[in-house]
């Protein structure tokens, strides 16, 4: 990285590079996010306006951050105009502020991604457990960061000759920001272990385990810019301070960057997979001749009913009142538990259960049978 600029030492040109590159990145991987879930899959949730709020605090971060680089930030202090000095810190200030909230969204934006494709107890309190704790250590660095110096504006007026006030020492905000970056790799490594053991126990084939596996662990890659600025945590007292904390800032661009690109290209499969059918990279079998025209993703039976692979299924209480009270609609499915779980009842249109032991022919000797069908509606 280059350091000087016509023979005056800046840092600035690498921070407002990486800066500008990570936006980019993120921006883009974000936009992919949100048509995949809005037109494609159509089911836009919780954690996709976590994300998207996330990218847009990103934003502003980076554009306090490049501010700065334009008054100061990467500089020596005896380098800078005093004016100059008090503008790049005032940025630095409130890079702070949108720091702490980018990698708040997004870890809460994670934690809802996996708690939509995890079923079990255990590990829904795992997700919870580990967003809420670095949740916490997050707002608790922010609260500190805020309200470091008294008055607030003390943090960036402090060289200026006649301003009073007095800043919190500089090691409390230090092992503030080693707790947090503690916090942070724990539950990027959380959030990327979960789902490998989740995946790794699924009765599927390898190739698509170790996708499934790269794809929700994505977001662990954050923890490599987390680990790269811990060296770097040591100056933020320092007198010195744009010159010093420049590695600093640019270590959590990266970071920030990382953690919004991963998140959201680890749900960008169906749009790569909806390129390669329309390029003719992946191939779709189809066969439009089944009975009564169903495509092969459909199973026949008998040239009368027809039974999806895949079907939405709408869970009830059943107990005897509910059995008395409400008769099954045409071609709805019904679940009743048993001490094992449930099973699924058909009912034809005449309204009688289509049992196991039912042949075609004894359906079609039924005076009243018209149409025996049963229809689902996907649920995306």
């Amino acid at each position: 990285m280059s350091e000087s600029s016509d023979h005056v030492p800046n840092r600035g040109h690498a921070l407002f590079a990486v800066n500008t590159v990570g936006v980019i990145l993120a921006g883009i991987s974000c936009i992919l996010r949100c048509y995949v879930r809005s037109r494609i899959l159509k089911s836009f949730g919780t954690d996709d306006w976590l994300i998207l709020a996330s990218t847009l605090t990103f934003i502003t971060y980076v554009s306090f951050s490049n501010t700065g680089v334009k008054y100061g930030t990467g500089r020596h202090r005896e380098d800078l105009h005093i004016d100059a000095n008090r503008r790049a810190m005032r940025g630095w200030y409130f890079c702070y502020i949108f720091y702490a909230l980018t990698m708040i969204l997004v870890k809460l934006s994670i934690g809802n991604f996996l708690l939509r494709v995890t079923v079990s107890r255990v590990h829904q309190w795992i997700i919870y457990l580990a967003s809420i704790v670095t949740c916490i250590s997050c707002i608790t660095f922010l609260g500190v960061a805020i309200f470091q110096c008294h008055p607030v504006n003390y943090f960036w007026d402090r060289y200026h000759p006649g301003v009073e006030g007095a800043c919190l020492n500089g090691k409390v905000l230090l092992g503030l920001s080693y707790l947090y970056s503690v916090f942070s790799i724990i539950s990027d490594f959380t959030f990327a272990l979960l789902p490998a053991w989740v995946v790794g126990h699924l009765n599927m084939a390898r190739n698509t385990k170790i996708a499934l596996i790269a794809l929700m662990g994505m977001g662990c890659v954050a923890s490599a810019g987390v680990a790269a600025r811990m060296p770097y945590l040591q100056y933020m007292s320092s007198d010195d301070f744009l010159w010093d904390t420049t590695y600093m800032a640019l270590w959590s661009s990266v970071e920030m960057s990382l953690a919004i690109t991963a998140g959201c290209l680890a749900t960008v499969q169906p749009l790569v997979k909806l390129i390669g059918e329309k390029m003719g990279i992946i191939s779709i079998h189809k066969s439009t001749q089944g009975t009564g025209g169903l495509p092969s993703s459909s199973q026949a039976i008998g040239g009368e009913i027809s039974v999806k692979k895949t079907f939405s299924r709408r869970t009830e209480m059943y107990d005897m009142a509910t059995k008395l009270d409400s008769a099954p609609r045409e071609g709805e499915l019904k679940l009743q538990p048993k001490p094992s779980g449930y099973s699924a009842m058909c009912y034809n249109t005449s309204q009688e259960e289509l049992r196991p032991g039912h042949s075609l022919r004894d359906m079609e000797s039924k005076e009243d049978m018209t149409v025996a069908a049963v229809k689902a509606k996907e649920i995306p």
